[in-house]
């Protein structure tokens, strides 16, 4: 009897002893050692892969087309993830699919920052008695805002620059991405379906493409900005970031630098720096984009603004893209912009 129960305290502090090293080393995969090897250039830029894309740039008048296509084609489900839903278009189409009872899921913040407008509860109002449809915010998720503006069905899916407003559609710039391909569609999903319920998310679950923050905005961003080798480019509401403008600082001397920024006191410091050669404002139209194109191969498209609010704490949603063709239509629109900036 002795023997056994020395034997099952012997085979205790076994398994104790083995968890407790697993756990150390999960520990150490998870953390700094972790993410110096997954966003090291070779193994970051190895993962990537092409994304077939169509990108269509506001103002066109082909948008709304597109999106009413989306919404006919969807038969089991959507779901959709963004700041700030308005547009009265949009919200009638969503209602269309609820009367055909197809399952609606909508994240939205409901704090925005300096709210004016309660949209969370005018939507809650919207879809009221349309039980196909739920609502929730971000809430469960840990986040300052739910700011990513991502949205998908059983087949294909959107990412863009744009919340859901009229603004977005008709005045400003922005940049719609659009996309088939299946395996970030399910990474999108799983995604999606983690913020629902507020579970945690590992970037191992992540399409190699797919940048989301707090997960690994900044590790990627950082990334790409260090190992550019000749030009970066970057059109965005705001640069503010103070780790990222230092960035932008040493990497202006070694590599092509140019910025597009919206006309805002935010961007003053930025301005004050780089303008007129490395970065303008844009007046004729409100910048709205978030899009950093590195050495003509790698370009961003999405949520994110270079703030460490969005960077660190708000939930945000990128792709990268690689595609050549449609990198070329980008510079092509970002050479208009910068001309006519100031």
């Amino acid at each position: 009897m002795q023997n056994f129960k020395w034997d099952v305290i012997i085979v205790v502090v076994i398994v104790i002893w083995i968890a407790f090293f697993l756990d150390l080393g999960l520990e150490s995969w998870s953390g700094q050692d972790f993410d110096e090897t997954y966003y090291s250039s070779g193994n970051f830029f190895d993962r990537l892969q092409v994304v077939k894309w169509t990108v269509f740039e506001w103002p066109s008048k082909n948008l709304y087309t597109q999106y009413n296509k989306f919404l006919e084609s969807t038969d089991e489900y959507l779901k959709l993830q963004t700041y700030e839903f308005t547009n009265k278009t949009l919200k009638s189409g969503l209602k269309g699919l609820s009367k055909k009872l197809i399952p609606v899921q909508i994240i939205l913040e409901n704090n925005k920052y300096q709210q004016y407008q309660d949209s969370f509860h005018e939507l809650q109002d919207y879809f009221s008695g349309y039980n196909s449809v739920q609502l929730r915010n971000d809430e469960q998720m840990g986040t300052q805002y739910v700011h990513s503006k991502f949205m998908l069905n059983e087949n294909a899916f959107w990412i863009q620059t744009a919340n859901l407003t009229k603004s977005s559609f008709e005045s400003n710039r922005e940049y719609f991405f659009y996309s088939e391909d299946e395996k970030v569609r399910d990474s999108l999903e799983t995604l999606f379906d983690a913020d629902w319920v507020g579970d945690d998310l590992s970037i191992l679950n992540l399409h190699p493409n797919l940048v989301v923050c707090p997960l690994n905005c900044r590790d990627v961003i950082k990334t790409l900005l260090e190992n550019a080798e000749s030009s970066i480019v970057i059109q965005t509401q705001y640069i503010v970031d103070d780790e990222i403008l230092d960035i932008l600082r040493r990497k202006s001397e070694k590599v092509d630098l140019a910025m597009i920024v919206a006309n805002s006191d935010d961007n003053q410091d930025l301005i004050s720096y780089f303008w007129p050669w490395k970065a303008r404002m844009l007046q004729s139209i409100y910048n709205h984009t978030k899009m950093i194109l590195i050495d003509k191969k790698y370009l961003l498209l999405g949520s994110i603004n270079l703030s460490s609010n969005s960077l660190d704490n708000n939930r945000e949603v990128w792709i990268i893209l690689l595609d050549t063709g449609n990198i070329t239509t980008f510079l092509s629109g970002f050479t208009k912009d910068w001309e006519s900036a100031l």
